[in-house]
């Protein structure tokens, strides 16, 4: 569909290549607004309709401490019926820039989980302060927000164990996310760089497939400090490799990183799965 040429069919193989050509040069565009309610988005999901709904799409939604956030449709039915429990319709949702203020992943400098929660992710002190329902991010979402999201399901790596700190994973096993989480090196990247690559166990042993959001361009990939604010370092939920101290990130001029898990300076995106 173009102007000098008008609306005719193509083969398959010219229309994605004129698609990542032009729709996608630079990355994902900015899509329409959301007007629909919560409630009925997730109806609509639940019953696998996503007419009208495009990656990039975004909606709008004010925290109770007055911070505004940009949601963006990141990926559509990525994961259905992957898992052990097998994932139903959904979308996953993460926010145009990050939260405001800094966030440590852990309070000592560790990217080891524990005997209780051998996953880095689950045990840091991240999770929690997204997590928990009383003093964490997810306190301040709206209501009607709330009631919509489910806990994300994922093949999560394992790094413990009791004879002292881990460089690198040593398993896997699925489990819960939980209702806010950040995206694994490979959601974002589409590949490990920093993360356990070659033994497979970041990689999810296939199960973390990059966000469609982020193809493309780097458009999504760069996040501001707050909405609308200057590019910043943003976490990902994933152990670096050959350390015991570091964990990956996503560096503010749009690289693969890593760094401590106790470094000040870095900040979360708000990542949630409607479903």
């Amino acid at each position: 569909d173009t102007d000098a040429e008008g609306t005719r069919r193509v083969e398959f193989d010219a229309a994605a290549e004129f698609f990542k050509n032009t729709f996608l040069s630079g990355g994902v565009p900015y899509g329409k607004e959301l007007t629909e309610s919560w409630a009925a988005l997730q109806a609509r999901i639940q019953a696998g309709n996503f007419k009208g709904m495009r990656i990039g799409d975004y909606k709008p939604i004010t925290l109770t401490t007055g911070e505004k956030v940009v949601m963006e449709v990141a990926g559509i039915d990525q994961y259905h019926r992957c898992g052990d429990i097998e994932i139903g319709h959904h979308i996953d949702f993460i926010s145009r820039d990050c939260l405001a203020g800094t966030k440590v992943f852990n309070d000592t400098n560790t990217n080891n989980g524990t005997e209780a929660e051998p996953n880095p992710w689950r045990a840091s002190k991240l999770f929690q302060t997204l997590n928990d329902e009383a003093t964490g991010v997810y306190a301040t979402l709206p209501g009607d927000l709330k009631a919509c999201i489910i806990d994300k399901r994922a093949l999560l790596e394992s790094r413990y164990s009791a004879a002292g700190a881990l460089e690198s994973s040593i398993g896997w096993a699925w489990n819960n996310m939980g209702k806010l989480w950040v995206p694994a090196e490979p959601e974002v990247f589409g590949n490990t760089f920093w993360s356990d690559g070659d033994a497979g166990w970041t990689g999810g042993g296939g199960c973390n497939l990059q966000y469609p959001i982020f193809y493309g361009g780097a458009k999504h990939i760069i996040k501001g400090a707050g909405n609308g604010g200057g590019r910043c370092t943003w976490w990902e939920a994933t152990a670096s490799r050959q350390s015991s101290t570091y964990v990956c990130f996503v560096h503010s001029n749009g690289d693969a990183g890593g760094g401590w898990a106790t470094n000040g300076y870095i900040y979360a995106p708000l990542c949630f799965r409607i479903g």
